[in-house]
């Protein structure tokens, strides 16, 4: 039912008198629409970098501390073979070879000696501009590689390595003998500072590196 107002001595449709938004208003309202929305967007965008920043971060830490503890584990272990009936004997010596690191232990539990290899395969020379790590392109991935082999009274078995981290950067062994300088001979080694830095896998940024270290002393000599 349409009602009336009297306005200066006249009746007027009250309908007829609400009115709507102009051009102007809807134009700021617009503008005032798109700034909140650009701005929520330039906040979730920077939230997204820096969760796969630090999730990036996380898994190249957690990467090299595997590995590292893994050598470390391993390494305490060099020298130590409990003699077995049927097993061949090797060459005596716990650590064999310092390039690379190359030693003698059981590690698979079988109370026979194996030879462990821990290889760095370094990566490419960085393009232009540098390129994260990324586990599929080749020119990117710095490797550290391990193999097991048994002695069959011969020789060594032949060598199958198998990668234990990627995304490494650098892989560094400091050697040293019961004195006070660098060993000789590798059978002269009696403590081995391990170092591992790996680089993380973010792509739109800068790659950054992250470097975990841990001093191994041979128990079994």
């Amino acid at each position: 039912m349409k009602q009336s107002t009297r306005v200066n001595g006249r009746f007027r449709n009250s309908m007829s008198c609400a009115r709507g938004f102009s051009l102007i208003e809807m134009l700021i309202g617009s503008a005032v629409f798109v700034v909140v929305l650009l701005a929520i967007l330039m906040i979730l965008d920077v939230s997204q970098r820096d969760y796969a920043s630090g999730a990036a971060k996380s898994d190249v830490q957690q990467n090299v501390r595997v590995v590292l503890e893994s050598m470390a584990r391993e390494l305490r272990m060099a020298g130590y073979a409990p003699s077995k009936t049927g097993c061949a004997t090797p060459p005596a010596g716990a650590v064999t070879g310092l390039n690379p690191l190359t030693f003698q232990a059981d590690v698979d539990g079988d109370s026979c000696a194996d030879q462990v290899v821990y290889t760095f395969n370094p990566p490419p020379a960085p393009g232009v501009p540098p390129r994260p790590c990324d586990p599929s392109d080749s020119g990117t991935v710095g490797r550290i590689t391990r193999s097991v082999q048994s002695w069959d009274g011969g020789a060594w078995t032949a060598l199958t390595a198998y990668d234990v981290a990627q995304c490494v950067k650098a892989l560094t062994l400091t050697y040293y003998n019961s004195g006070v300088g660098p060993p000789t001979v590798a059978t002269d080694v009696r403590r081995i500072k391990i170092s591992i830095t790996g680089e993380e896998n973010v792509r739109g940024q800068a790659p950054r590196a992250y470097t975990l270290s841990t001093d191994v002393r041979l128990r079994n000599l």
